[in-house]
């Protein structure tokens, strides 16, 4: 049975038992100076003295009181993303009956056994890109990343990540494991009869564009990178900021690692900054959204920090109007231009 349906009930229970605990340690206080009142100051001096050691007090019980509730919180909202983002999100996926070019349905394993499925489309230029879906979908949610490859002759291997859509697996990870599955990938292409002239491209939206760049760094056989809303692997990936607010959700996110460390029973990988430059030199594109998605910030902030991190082989594209991966309704036909121009720019293919 599942608790995930009751957990507002234990969330809110959290932070009702530190308002509780709260309002005891006052009654106790109250209870306790009845019995024994402090003597009452003399002069003015004192009174005053008196009353500016009781809002100091005052406050520093409210202070305590929100750092506690924000502390149990943190907690709770840990463990709901453990448990949540753990949970394999398998779903039914069917070819779209409009879909304008002809796909083959494929599985192949990855680097530690698992099986995983997926759309191979053979290339017509020599080049095949590996498209990664968002965290919890499945392959049909890079289907306009497709068309827009294809229709520019290059082949596309679109699949479900592990745990997802139609591939095996038992639990997410994050995108912490998925780079053993663009190494198979890569193995599955390099294959292939058809395969073209070998040369191999990756391209991904969120949790996809995060394994995009982690597969690159692992992996040398991929030779370009198209990375949209790439998102964090661990806690040191967030920019500094002076913002409170920012500084609580960065502590946050340190047991945060921890706790899916322990939940998925493997060491925690190397943070984005310190392994996007072994991509270098092969290019990327890193794209964001410009509006604020919260508190911290929008896109360009995190793709500003990967790309200092990367080096000179990293450009980035920020889209003002857009938020997270929604650049392809946003501006259509500039994002397929971009993105077929990169690769071909990657790949040395002449129009």
């Amino acid at each position: 049975m599942s608790i995930i349906p009751y957990w507002p009930y234990i969330e809110a229970f959290a932070i009702l038992a530190v308002f509780g605990f709260a309002l005891f340690r006052i009654w106790r206080t109250m209870k306790t100076r009845a019995k024994n009142p402090p003597p009452r100051p003399a002069t003015r001096a004192g009174w005053l003295g008196a009353g500016a050691l009781y809002i100091f007090r005052l406050v520093g019980f409210f202070v305590d009181v929100f750092l506690a509730v924000t502390l149990v919180v943190m907690i709770e909202r840990n463990i709901f993303s453990v448990i949540t983002e753990t949970m394999p999100a398998p779903s039914e996926v069917t070819i779209p009956p409009d879909l304008p070019f002809s796909v083959e349905e494929v599985k192949f394993e990855s680097e530690d056994g698992l099986t995983l499925a997926g759309w191979y489309v053979p290339p017509q230029n020599g080049a095949v890109i590996i498209l990664l879906h968002g965290y919890g979908g499945n392959r049909t949610g890079m289907l306009w990343h497709a068309k827009q490859l294809v229709a520019a002759g290059y082949g596309v291997l679109m699949y479900d990540e592990r745990a997802s859509g139609e591939s095996e697996g038992t639990i997410r990870s994050y995108g912490w494991e998925d780079p053993r599955d663009v190494g198979g990938a890569i193995r599955f292409i390099e294959a292939r009869p058809d395969k073209g002239q070998g040369k191999i491209g990756i391209g991904g939206c969120s949790i996809g564009g995060q394994i995009a760049l982690q597969g690159a760094a692992y992996h040398p056989e991929i030779g370009a990178v198209w990375a949209d809303g790439a998102s964090t692997v661990r806690a040191q990936d967030i920019p500094p900021s002076t913002n409170p607010l920012v500084v609580l959700v960065t502590l946050g996110n340190y047991s945060l690692d921890w706790m899916f460390s322990v939940k998925l029973g493997i060491e925690a990988p190397p943070p984005m900054i310190e392994i996007i430059d072994d991509i270098a030199p092969r290019p990327i594109t890193l794209v964001g959204g410009g509006q604020p998605l919260s508190i911290l910030g929008s896109e360009e902030i995190l793709q500003s920090r990967y790309q200092k991190f990367a080096g000179g082989n990293a450009q980035m594209w920020i889209i003002e109007e857009a938020h997270h991966c929604d650049g392809p309704k946003l501006r259509p036909e500039e994002y397929a231009a971009r993105m077929v121009a990169f690769f071909d720019a990657a790949f040395g293919i002449e129009r």
